[in-house]
């Protein structure tokens, strides 16, 4: 059953090749393949524009040399030539490299800054390109890098912006791993920094524990290392406390003695989870000396908190103000 199927496709393409529409057809895709080709020619010999991006190195760099100051990672450079000239870089994978040596710009001091002209970075270009090829841009059009024999100092990191809270939460602790860093560079700047800075990070609306990754600030001329840290912010919601706390009058001379009416007062007050149990009465302190009694002019007595714990906020004294009376006692 195969074989006559296939005999009969083979009769049916036959007949096909043999036919007068077989010939027209093969006479069209001819021309259009000429056309093609003659298009393609064309095309080929006509003048583009094209971006390069070229791979930036840094050789022969001695021991104990450290770079502060990097090269970019690449350089984009646009370039003008016929299609036929430019046509091989489609087929490269990978651009050349732009190879800096490090001993030709060397004078052995202790720290340095080198600058590669436009005139040096395009010189460097060419020698990658055909001669035909001309450079329209370069970008950066000069380059430049420092570099410093083992000047180093350890320095503490400082987080540079603000994380805020949401409204029911409070920020617990903020932690920077690690707090310091190493940099190298110039003596002179180094002696004049006291610190290393994040970059600008501004974290609102937190309701929960995080921990991210935050850059350090680049400072031109050095290098740091770790260029980053970690930022840990840990949160808690508050939560709404009230104690009741005795009134009591200090300072009274002896055989006098403080009632005021009520004789407690309640503190409301709000404070994180972890620190609802921690804080009681005993933490608030509600005191009239007797000298600020006498320069009352009435019987009202208005309550003030001498000290608030700490992770305490929105404190509220209900009642606000008491009756009081300065009681003479039975001496002893």
């Amino acid at each position: 059953m195969d074989r006559e199927r296939l005999q009969l496709l083979g009769d049916n393409l036959k007949g096909f090749l043999n036919s007068k529409l077989s010939r027209e057809t093969l006479v069209f895709v001819f021309f259009i393949i000429v056309s093609a080709g003659f298009w393609l020619l064309q095309t080929l010999h006509e003048d583009y524009e094209m971006d390069l991006q070229f791979p930036m190195t840094l050789e022969n760099v001695p021991n104990g040399i450290v770079i502060t100051g990097e090269l970019p990672e690449r350089i984009t450079v646009k370039v003008k030539d016929r299609g036929s000239a430019l046509f091989r870089f489609y087929q490269w994978r990978h651009m050349p490299g732009l190879v800096i040596n490090f001993s030709s710009h060397d004078h052995g001091s202790a720290y340095g800054h080198v600058i590669l002209t436009h005139s040096e970075v395009q010189k460097l270009i060419a020698q990658q390109l055909q001669l035909s090829t001309r450079i329209v841009s370069i970008h950066p059009d000069t380059l430049d890098y420092y570099y410093t024999r083992g000047v180093e100092r350890r320095l503490p990191v400082a987080f540079r912006g603000r994380v805020e809270t949401s409204s029911v939460h409070y920020l617990e602790n903020l932690v920077i791993t690690p707090d310091s860093v190493t940099i190298w560079g110039q003596e002179a700047m180094l002696d004049s920094l006291t610190a290393v800075a994040t970059v600008l990070t501004n974290i609102t609306e937190l309701a929960e524990n995080l921990e991210q990754t935050v850059a350090i600030e680049p400072i031109r001329g050095t290098k740091i290392e770790p260029a980053e840290v970690t930022l840990k912010a840990e949160v808690d919601i508050y939560t709404e406390k009230q104690v009741r706390v005795p009134i009591v009058g200090t300072n009274f001379p002896g055989g006098y003695s403080l009632r005021t009416f009520p004789a407690t007062a309640q503190v409301s007050f709000r404070v994180g989870s972890k620190k609802y149990k921690q804080i009681t009465a005993d933490n608030f302190v509600l005191t009239a000396t007797y000298e600020e009694l006498l320069a009352l002019q009435d019987s009202m007595l208005t309550l003030q908190l001498r000290s608030i714990p700490e992770g305490v906020s929105q404190v509220k004294i209900t009642p606000e103000r008491v009756q009081y009376l300065i009681e003479q006692t039975e001496a002893e």
